[in-house]
């Protein structure tokens, strides 16, 4: 399992879409899920962050955490 986090806390540091983009190619054809933390997704400055899920092929292999209260505490 690969797991990512982003934005990220407490920084706000987001993966940039290259590089989504580059794991995603990496790991759509194996045999490996996605734990996708976008529980800050709503937290960002600048423009929004992509989401792994995204891409081809990887909204069957991926997990999204997400929640209600850090978007509107």
């Amino acid at each position: 399992m690969v797991v990512l986090n982003s934005p990220q806390n407490p920084t706000g540091g987001v993966i940039p879409r290259d590089d989504l983009a580059a794991i995603a190619a990496l790991l759509r054809d194996r045999d490996v899920m996605v734990l996708s933390d976008e529980i800050n997704r709503d937290i960002y400055y600048g423009e929004p962050p992509a989401s792994i899920a995204q891409f081809p092929g990887m909204l069957e292999k991926t997990v999204i955490l997400d929640g209600f209260s850090k978007t509107y505490a």
